[in-house]
């Protein structure tokens, strides 16, 4: 009788063991899965960050709409979930976003009159919400694209700078 309690014990110990070291493995995996997506978010939002930062630094907007441009980002999280999809979508809706801010900057530096941009990004930035938690996913699926399109500058008003510049100097 004491060899088949001795035998359960060391049986017991056996499983307790194998049940904390697959535990402790699951755990790891778990932490580097989140760590995997910590760094896929801060990689997109630093380079928004950036841009939104060149349009301050260049006073193309204000402080005020400088901080609108930011809650984009900085809210994309706060009504959703952390997971790959989510993800996903953060860096798609966030990526084309930073990539069309990235082009309107570049047409227009060049250009000396940046007042088009200007109004455009003013009237873009009147029309995000308000408070965070109208910063949902129905906000990143449906508005903010459509919202996105007013951003973008015709090619006319760029065309245009160059032909006055060169009617003064005649």
């Amino acid at each position: 009788m004491g060899f088949v309690v001795f035998l359960a014990t060391v049986l017991l110990i056996v499983l307790l063991t194998t049940y904390l070291i697959i535990d402790n493995n699951r755990k790891k995996a778990i932490a580097l899965v989140k760590q995997q997506q910590n760094e896929r978010i801060e990689e997109v939002s630093n380079r928004y960050q950036q841009v939104v930062q060149k349009y301050g630094k260049m006073r193309i907007i204000k402080p005020k709409d400088l901080s609108s441009l930011s809650q984009i980002n900085n809210n994309f999280f706060v009504m959703q979930s952390k997971n790959d999809e989510n993800i996903c979508h953060y860096e798609k809706i966030i990526g084309q976003l930073t990539d069309l801010l990235e082009i309107e900057l570049s047409k227009f530096d060049i250009a000396e009159d940046k007042s088009q941009l200007t109004k455009q990004i003013y009237s873009f930035t009147e029309q995000l919400p308000s408070s965070g938690h109208q910063f949902n996913s129905d906000f990143y699926i449906h508005q903010l694209p459509s919202l996105s399109q007013q951003v973008i500058t015709t090619q006319s008003h760029i065309q245009e700078q160059p032909e006055a510049e060169l009617e003064i100097e005649a």
